[in-house]
């Protein structure tokens, strides 16, 4: 199915959750944003809408690495016919080399993973928000994913519901448990193999059972 379609059936049943919870239109207007975002959250073990859309490009990435690079090449320069030779001039030409190789060798895929990364610093930064870094370890976890595993199973959704539980406590908005498991629940059956679409399903059960349903 495709990801348009999880987000319209996940802001659909994100609304529902919502109205559920409180029948006014801010209460419902935030839950199906959240349900909508969560419908599109399984499919982040894969190079698809949902990862591209939260990474940046990697062409950008690799310009702005060797940019560093350069800067840093540049500053070693600099330091050397003003102050001599220092050891740090190593350290520093290392990690000015070290983003010249990185920039090379760099995927899409791993773009996701530098994303989890920071994402996880945002959460230190602010204020220890559990909630946060366990949002960016859950995208730098699904970025070494194969398509349709962990992330299409229970251990997947209640490892999503863990993290809406903290967010929902660190921000205090109380539809966003139920609306983003409403999201969450919604993509994994709409990928069901019962549906004629679909010509794979979802291992609900793994990696206890690897049967698709």
């Amino acid at each position: 199915m495709k990801g348009s379609s999880h987000a319209a059936i996940g802001v659909a049943v994100g609304t529902i959750a919502g109205y559920q919870v409180h029948p006014d239109l801010y209460t419902v207007a935030i839950a199906a944003l959240v349900g909508g975002v969560s419908a599109l959250v399984p499919d982040l073990d894969t190079n698809g809408l949902a990862s591209n859309r939260i990474t940046i490009s990697k062409k950008v990435t690799q310009w702005l690495m060797q940019l560093v690079g350069a800067g840093i090449f540049v500053a070693i320069v600099y330091q050397y016919f003003t102050k001599g030779f220092t050891p740090s001039i190593l350290i520093y030409a290392g990690i000015g080399l070290l983003f010249f190789i990185v920039s090379r060798f760099i995927t899409q895929r791993r773009m996701l993973t530098l994303t989890g990364f920071m994402v996880m610093w945002l959460g230190i930064v602010m204020h220890q928000s559990i909630g946060v870094m366990l949002a960016g370890s859950y995208i730098i976890i699904a970025s070494f994913l194969p398509h349709r595993s962990y992330t299409h199973s229970l251990i997947g959704l209640v490892f999503y519901a863990f993290i809406l539980n903290q967010l929902q406590q660190d921000w205090q908005i109380d539809v966003l448990l139920i609306a983003g498991i409403a999201g969450y629940a919604s993509h994994l059956i709409a990928d069901m193999k019962v549906f004629p679409m679909n010509r794979r399903g979802v291992k609900w059960f793994a990696p206890l059972w690897n049967k698709e349903w």
